[in-house]
């Protein structure tokens, strides 16, 4: 007989791109992994990358790739394709790549990847690509995708000014689809600033949206590496209290 999940996983969206999804996922899961959590992680869809064979693929640029970066955290050998099932060398929206690449994203294949490793990790951390609208085919966008494998949201949201509308917009849009928010984490913020609206976003975020923050993650100068996402995120998220989160106990207080 299959047991109940002791622990819930979760879908990392972004109020845009690069707003930080993979520093909070690859954190949280070095994290979580440290804490004695057997963590699984997926990048459904990569763009931008030329090679996905194993967890020492590069991106164009000579870094990790998304995937890479978040199965390094993880601390997990898996095949290619289970980590990023679909992966386009261009870095573009799923849906514009895949018909750059006369190849449409294998759905088919990201459940196949999705089932395997909720089977065999206490949680999966599953990262999208760009924001919660970004299209992957016609009529269907990584809320879709969220939705289809029955996942909560975790928001990660800029500090600075116009933050609130994109928050907003996003929690809002993904109440409309009938998905859970979680909460929002806040990346990239400086912990010396006197930027009113910086000061102030965190708190009116809660106010606005109704959803906790979780944590306000600094920015740091480079991350380039899982220990330095694990130091970042956790310098700015009770890890105790999200625990909870995932237990399924409350939500985390700032």
């Amino acid at each position: 007989m299959k047991t109940e999940k002791l622990w819930r996983s979760l879908f990392i969206t972004g109020t845009d791109t690069g707003v930080g999804k993979t520093v909070i996922g690859a954190g949280l899961a070095r994290l979580l992994v440290e804490r004695g959590l057997k963590v699984g992680v997926m990048k459904p869809i990569e763009t931008g990358v030329v090679s996905l064979c194993d967890a020492a693929a590069t991106a164009r640029e000579g870094t990790l790739s998304d995937g890479a970066f978040l199965a390094r955290a993880a601390r997990i050998e898996e095949r290619r394709e289970v980590i990023v099932p679909c992966a386009y060398a261009e870095p573009l929206a799923p849906l514009v790549a895949a018909r750059h690449a006369a190849r449409r994203v294998d759905l088919a294949a990201i459940r196949r990847a999705w089932e395997h490793l909720s089977s065999e990790y206490d949680l999966v951390i599953v990262e999208g690509a760009g924001g919660l609208s970004v299209p992957i085919e016609e009529g269907y966008d990584m809320a879709s995708l969220a939705l289809d494998l029955g996942l909560p949201l975790l928001i990660v949201a800029r500090p600075s000014l116009g933050t609130l509308n994109h928050t907003f917009l996003t929690v809002h849009y993904a109440r409309s689809r009938g998905l859970e928010v979680m909460g929002v984490i806040v990346s990239g913020y400086d912990p010396q600033t006197t930027d009113v609206a910086e000061l102030t976003n965190p708190p009116l975020m809660e106010e606005l949206c109704q959803v906790p923050v979780i944590g306000v993650v600094p920015k740091r100068g480079a991350i380039d590496s899982p220990e330095d996402a694990a130091d970042a995120v956790e310098e700015g998220v009770d890890m105790d209290a999200f625990l909870l989160l995932l237990r399924g106990g409350g939500q985390p207080q700032r």
